[in-house]
């Protein structure tokens, strides 16, 4: 509020003076109040911060959904790698009797996971593919995978 106050008078005095450079100088040989007048008058600025909050707004906004949405990508990548760890384990554990890979890869990574296993002698890779959110525009991956290689015991 203070603030305020004293803004005011500045611009009061301003108006008066008609500017810093012409308060009748000697050089110039004018009086006070001669010179040129000032260029801006209290209320010409009415409306700036409305128009330049209407520019950066929707800047801020792409911004914030661009860093939500990457978040929620590495969140979904990481989740889905632990899922393909847990159902290589879960193979190499129950490997008499086969085990329930995709069962484990749902209850970790959720239903929308899909899960393929691949047997190579003594070698079994289980990859798993987790869907996201897509987003605006199709800038960021619409699925993860995340893959693990587990050592088969005989």
């Amino acid at each position: 509020m203070l603030a305020r106050k004293v803004l005011r008078r500045i611009r009061g005095w301003w108006r008066i003076r008609g500017g810093f450079g012409s308060v009748g100088s000697v050089s110039d040989g004018g009086d006070i109040g001669d010179g040129p007048k000032p260029s801006w008058r209290y209320g010409i600025e009415r409306g700036t911060v409305t128009a330049e909050f209407a520019v950066v707004l929707p800047a801020v906004m792409v911004l914030a959904l661009l860093l939500f949405g990457s978040a929620r990508a590495v969140t979904v990548g990481m989740t889905c790698q632990e899922a393909a760890r847990a159902a290589a384990r879960e193979i190499v554990v129950s490997a008499e009797s086969g085990g329930d890979p995709s069962g484990v890869v749902s209850r970790i990574a959720g239903s929308g996971a899909s899960v393929s296993v691949s047997r190579g002698g003594t070698e079994v890779t289980v990859t798993t593919r987790c869907p996201v959110m897509p987003g605006p525009l199709g800038i960021l991956p619409a699925s993860m995978t995340g893959k693990a290689v587990a050592i088969l015991h005989e």
